[in-house]
Protein backbone atom coordinates (compact mmCIF):
# COMPACT_ATOMS: atom_id res chain seq x y z
CA UNK A 1 0.00 0.00 0.00
CA UNK A 2 0.98 3.81 -0.82
CA UNK A 3 1.92 5.83 1.88
CA UNK A 4 -0.36 8.34 2.61
CA UNK A 5 1.40 12.14 2.49
CA UNK A 6 0.43 14.06 5.81
CA UNK A 7 -0.26 17.47 4.80
CA UNK A 8 1.18 19.92 6.77
CA UNK A 9 -0.98 22.86 7.94
CA UNK A 10 0.17 25.80 6.75
CA UNK A 11 0.40 29.02 8.93
CA UNK A 12 -2.36 30.81 8.83
CA UNK A 13 -1.48 34.22 6.69
CA UNK A 14 -1.52 37.53 9.08
CA UNK A 15 -3.93 40.27 7.90
CA UNK A 16 -2.03 43.23 6.89
CA UNK A 17 -3.26 46.76 7.08
CA UNK A 18 -5.28 46.65 3.91
CA UNK A 19 -7.22 43.65 4.74
CA UNK A 20 -7.73 45.18 8.42
CA UNK A 21 -8.68 48.69 7.59
CA UNK A 22 -11.25 48.00 4.80
CA UNK A 23 -13.72 46.86 6.83
CA UNK A 24 -13.95 50.06 8.63
CA UNK A 25 -13.38 52.56 5.88
CA UNK A 26 -16.34 50.79 4.05
CA UNK A 27 -18.45 51.30 7.36
CA UNK A 28 -17.67 54.67 7.39
CA UNK A 29 -18.03 55.35 3.83
CA UNK A 30 -21.60 54.08 4.50
CA UNK A 31 -22.74 56.01 7.14
CA UNK A 32 -20.97 59.25 5.44
CA UNK A 33 -23.09 58.60 2.29
CA UNK A 34 -26.35 58.14 4.76
CA UNK A 35 -25.90 61.32 6.25
CA UNK A 36 -25.41 63.25 2.82
CA UNK A 37 -28.35 61.35 1.57
CA UNK A 38 -30.54 62.48 4.78
CA UNK A 39 -29.50 66.00 4.16
CA UNK A 40 -29.82 66.23 0.93
CA UNK A 41 -33.40 64.66 0.83
CA UNK A 42 -35.19 64.91 3.81
CA UNK A 43 -38.35 63.12 4.65
CA UNK A 44 -41.54 65.22 3.75
CA UNK A 45 -43.21 67.59 6.13
CA UNK A 46 -45.73 65.37 7.70
CA UNK A 47 -48.41 68.24 7.72
CA UNK A 48 -48.24 67.58 3.97
CA UNK A 49 -48.77 64.50 3.55
CA UNK A 50 -51.75 63.25 2.14
CA UNK A 51 -53.18 59.91 4.05
CA UNK A 52 -53.96 56.85 1.68
CA UNK A 53 -57.19 56.26 3.92
CA UNK A 54 -59.27 57.33 6.52
CA UNK A 55 -59.15 55.57 9.80
CA UNK A 56 -56.61 52.82 8.81
CA UNK A 57 -53.23 54.36 10.31
CA UNK A 58 -51.94 52.73 13.39
CA UNK A 59 -51.30 56.05 15.12
CA UNK A 60 -54.49 58.19 16.36
CA UNK A 61 -55.13 60.66 18.79
CA UNK A 62 -58.68 62.82 18.93
CA UNK A 63 -57.15 66.36 21.05
CA UNK A 64 -59.88 68.52 21.95
CA UNK A 65 -59.57 72.15 20.30
CA UNK A 66 -60.97 75.11 21.76
CA UNK A 67 -61.54 78.28 19.51
CA UNK A 68 -62.68 81.16 21.52
CA UNK A 69 -63.68 84.55 19.21
CA UNK A 70 -63.58 87.63 21.52
CA UNK A 71 -64.90 85.44 24.28
CA UNK A 72 -67.27 83.23 22.19
CA UNK A 73 -66.84 79.76 21.77
CA UNK A 74 -67.13 78.33 18.02
CA UNK A 75 -66.44 75.27 16.40
CA UNK A 76 -64.22 74.11 13.79
CA UNK A 77 -65.51 73.40 10.58
CA UNK A 78 -65.76 69.75 8.90
CA UNK A 79 -63.01 69.41 6.09
CA UNK A 80 -60.11 71.08 8.05
CA UNK A 81 -57.15 68.98 6.66
CA UNK A 82 -59.21 68.02 3.77
CA UNK A 83 -57.68 70.60 0.76
CA UNK A 84 -56.77 69.34 -2.35
CA UNK A 85 -53.17 68.82 -3.35
CA UNK A 86 -52.04 68.42 -7.04
CA UNK A 87 -55.56 68.40 -8.40
CA UNK A 88 -56.41 65.54 -5.82
CA UNK A 89 -58.50 65.44 -3.03
CA UNK A 90 -56.06 65.31 0.25
CA UNK A 91 -56.55 64.04 3.50
CA UNK A 92 -53.82 65.20 6.01
CA UNK A 93 -52.72 63.82 9.23
CA UNK A 94 -54.68 66.30 10.86
CA UNK A 95 -58.15 66.83 10.28
CA UNK A 96 -61.27 67.49 11.63
CA UNK A 97 -64.20 64.43 11.05
CA UNK A 98 -67.42 66.88 11.61
CA UNK A 99 -68.18 70.18 12.83
CA UNK A 100 -66.68 70.49 16.60
CA UNK A 101 -63.87 70.58 18.55
CA UNK A 102 -62.25 67.62 18.47
CA UNK A 103 -59.76 66.91 15.69
CA UNK A 104 -58.79 63.88 14.39
CA UNK A 105 -54.47 63.02 14.77
CA UNK A 106 -53.62 59.54 12.56
CA UNK A 107 -50.58 58.82 10.79
CA UNK A 108 -48.18 55.56 10.19
CA UNK A 109 -45.98 56.12 12.89
CA UNK A 110 -45.96 57.35 16.38
CA UNK A 111 -45.26 60.94 15.79
CA UNK A 112 -45.05 64.29 17.41
CA UNK A 113 -47.82 66.93 16.22
CA UNK A 114 -48.27 70.45 17.90
CA UNK A 115 -50.66 73.65 17.97
CA UNK A 116 -48.00 74.84 15.14
CA UNK A 117 -48.34 72.00 12.76
CA UNK A 118 -52.50 72.60 13.38
CA UNK A 119 -51.98 76.37 12.67
CA UNK A 120 -50.60 75.55 9.30
CA UNK A 121 -52.72 72.84 8.15
CA UNK A 122 -55.91 75.42 9.60
CA UNK A 123 -55.01 78.80 8.23
CA UNK A 124 -54.34 76.41 4.69
CA UNK A 125 -52.67 78.86 2.32
CA UNK A 126 -52.84 81.89 4.05
CA UNK A 127 -54.06 84.02 6.84
CA UNK A 128 -57.51 83.03 7.42
CA UNK A 129 -59.85 80.57 9.43
CA UNK A 130 -62.56 79.31 8.67
CA UNK A 131 -64.82 78.54 12.08
CA UNK A 132 -68.72 77.66 12.64
CA UNK A 133 -70.99 79.96 14.52
CA UNK A 134 -73.90 78.05 16.22
CA UNK A 135 -75.32 80.89 18.71
CA UNK A 136 -78.23 80.94 16.75
CA UNK A 137 -79.18 77.58 16.96
CA UNK A 138 -77.81 76.95 13.47
CA UNK A 139 -74.33 76.75 12.00
CA UNK A 140 -73.09 79.77 10.34
CA UNK A 141 -69.75 79.19 9.02
CA UNK A 142 -66.96 82.35 9.65
CA UNK A 143 -63.75 83.32 7.47
CA UNK A 144 -61.71 84.93 9.77
CA UNK A 145 -58.61 87.33 9.12
CA UNK A 146 -55.94 86.56 11.73
CA UNK A 147 -54.11 89.94 11.54
CA UNK A 148 -57.22 91.26 12.66
CA UNK A 149 -56.92 89.50 15.68
CA UNK A 150 -54.35 88.70 18.52
CA UNK A 151 -54.10 85.33 19.17
CA UNK A 152 -53.42 83.55 22.64
CA UNK A 153 -52.98 79.72 23.03
CA UNK A 154 -52.89 77.49 26.26
CA UNK A 155 -53.30 74.32 26.97
CA UNK A 156 -54.97 72.43 30.13
CA UNK A 157 -52.09 71.34 32.16
CA UNK A 158 -51.28 68.68 35.47
CA UNK A 159 -52.47 71.77 37.03
CA UNK A 160 -55.90 71.16 36.34
CA UNK A 161 -56.07 74.60 34.77
CA UNK A 162 -55.06 76.32 31.26
CA UNK A 163 -51.95 77.15 31.14
CA UNK A 164 -51.16 80.43 28.41
CA UNK A 165 -48.40 80.06 26.56
CA UNK A 166 -46.47 83.09 23.95
CA UNK A 167 -46.89 80.99 20.78
CA UNK A 168 -48.69 77.91 19.19
CA UNK A 169 -44.99 76.14 19.23
CA UNK A 170 -45.43 76.26 22.81
CA UNK A 171 -48.02 74.05 23.69
CA UNK A 172 -46.96 70.59 24.49
CA UNK A 173 -47.31 67.92 21.65
CA UNK A 174 -50.69 66.71 21.15
CA UNK A 175 -51.74 63.36 23.10
CA UNK A 176 -54.75 61.47 23.32
CA UNK A 177 -57.85 63.62 25.04
CA UNK A 178 -55.65 67.05 25.48
CA UNK A 179 -57.53 70.22 25.10
CA UNK A 180 -55.90 73.02 23.83
CA UNK A 181 -57.46 76.73 23.10
CA UNK A 182 -56.95 79.65 20.59
CA UNK A 183 -58.47 82.50 22.04
CA UNK A 184 -58.93 85.17 19.26
CA UNK A 185 -59.21 88.69 20.31
CA UNK A 186 -59.87 91.45 17.92
CA UNK A 187 -57.02 94.59 17.53
CA UNK A 188 -60.40 96.69 17.19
Amino acid sequence: MPKRKIKEEKPKKRLGKKEVLIIPIIMGGATLVALLVSQLAPPPDPTGVCLKNHNVEIFQLHPRIEVLVDGQAVMLPDGVGKEPKDGRDCLRPIHTDEVGNVVHIEYIRPIRFTMADFMKIYAHGGNTITVVNNSTGANVEQTLNLADYDAQYSYFSEENKFTKVAEAKDVPPFRENMVARVELTSKQ
